[in-house]
């Protein structure tokens, strides 16, 4: 037999109140049809604000915004007297989400956002159906009250990493009055003890684990020591970072941080005689910043793809302090592309970080494990056919850096004759993971590359 559906015996115990608050949500659903037109998509919209929260759906009728859900209401378009837009992150994330919230005449908050929460640590993005929804309750709340304002604002989590991000900028500034070697000595002994209490330092141990199956726990212990003693030297030396550069092509024996061998030097000298374009590649290893600073030494313009900090006052502090024989800054993202080829039709050298993690971008393998790295490299060398080098810097004791640049590279082509994406990735990935098997303790193991 066919299974009859349950009655509804739940209606006669409900008491007068409730019934009418169940009709009345009946009747404003039935009231979001407008003449013989059923409800839009932009009409509508719904999310979960949090992990326990009950989900809400949003309507746009005639008049008014209307909730239905735990806390179901309506307010007047014309009754809203501003709308604060902001974009909000959560911790341990990146991403970043709209949001806005409505604040009407008798004090009444609604609040709306892109993120909606489906369990504990899993956020949906709902902007391709929030940004339309949020777009006509804009403008119908601009009609219906020309007084409404709408200004921008932060998240609180924006809040406090501005604050965050100031205090570092006076840090560094700071720092630059002391003597590099103190400053170097304390910001190591810090990082010693408090590196290992973040989250970041299980992040390293486990990635070790994986990376080198072979080695003990006492052994990947002292690659932690090693790789929080170099991230605490290299956060000293941003602070005198116009001071590492001391070599002198002419006078290589008066350097006293920098050296390199006799056929490194010949090979820079080779990129100075050619002039033409040149793309470098290499990863976080010892300082990276350094390998830049070898371009304006040999008469070179190099241009540096970066990743740019979120907090804007630390970003604009770091990029000042990259700016010293840096021909330009490039930001990654969307006009990366058209930025780099501009800087390689002015025969700049191109230097790209190439051992984070890309969700966009193409798989390779790294130690034994598959993981996904931005193709932007092997995709612009096989755009403009340019020379392609590693460089790298390796910490030596007392303050000294040793730097080294590859042979050209030979990349693997395709059936077509042009150079193969995927198998160019996979070489560079190749040569990185060699350079970090030589000195693993000078790799940040707190970037995760493997997800």
């Amino acid at each position: 037999m066919a299974k009859q559906p349950p009655e509804l015996p739940v209606l006669a115990k409900l008491s007068p109140p409730q019934l009418r608050a169940i009709s009345g949500l009946l009747r404003r659903v039935q009231n979001l049809r407008t003449g013989d037109r059923e409800l839009t998509p932009v009409q509508s919209y719904s999310f979960r604000p949090s992990t326990l929260g009950a989900e809400r759906h949003y309507f746009l009728t005639t008049d008014g915004l209307t909730c239905l859900g735990r806390k179901s209401g309506n307010v007047a378009y014309r009754d809203v007297a501003k709308v604060k837009i902001y974009q909000t992150r959560f911790l341990g994330s990146s991403k970043s989400y709209w949001a806005c919230t409505l604040f009407s005449y008798s004090g009444k908050k609604i609040h709306l956002a892109a993120a909606h929460h489906q369990g504990l640590r899993k956020i949906e993005d709902r902007s391709p159906t929030y940004l339309p929804f949020f777009k006509e309750l804009e403008a119908r709340i601009a009609a219906a009250n020309p007084n409404a304002h709408f200004i921008g604002g932060r998240s609180w989590l924006n809040r406090i990493e501005s604050a965050v991000g100031h205090s570092s900028v006076q840090i560094l500034r700071a720092l630059r009055t002391f003597d590099s070697d103190r400053v170097t000595k304390i910001t190591v002994r810090t990082l010693r003890i408090v590196g290992p209490r973040l989250r970041g330092h299980r992040t390293a141990r486990a990635q070790l684990k994986s990376a080198f199956p072979e080695k003990n726990p006492d052994e990947i212990e002292k690659i932690l020591r090693g790789m929080w003693s170099n991230i605490g030297t290299i956060t000293a030396e941003y602070a005198h970072l116009d001071q590492l550069w001391d070599f002198d092509p002419m006078h290589p024996e008066r350097s006293k941080h920098i050296l390199i061998d006799d056929q490194v030097i010949e090979r820079c000298r080779q990129l100075e005689r050619d002039r033409e374009p040149v793309l470098l590649f290499s990863g976080h290893l010892a300082n990276w910043e350094i390998p830049a600073r070898a371009a304006a030494a040999f008469g070179r313009n190099i241009a540096i793809v970066y990743r740019q900090p979120r907090i804007r006052s630390f970003a604009a502090e770091l990029a000042k302090l990259r700016s010293g024989g840096v021909a330009e800054l490039i930001p990654a993202g969307f006009q990366a592309p058209l930025k780099i080829r501009n800087a390689i039709r002015r025969n700049y050298l191109i230097g790209i970080l190439v051992d984070q993690f890309d969700a966009k971008g193409i798989d390779v393998t790294f130690f034994g494990r598959r993981c996904r790295v931005s193709s932007l490299f092997a995709r612009t060398a096989r755009l403009f056919e340019c020379p392609i080098h590693g460089s790298r810097v390796i910490r030596l004791p007392n303050g000294r850096y040793r730097f080294e640049l590859t042979e050209p590279l030979v990349p693997p082509r395709d059936p077509s004759g042009m150079i193969d994406v995927g198998g160019t990735m996979q070489l560079i990935t190749s040569i990185m993971e060699n350079w970090i098997r030589e000195h693993p303790d000078q790799w940040m193991w707190t970037q995760r590359l493997w997800r």
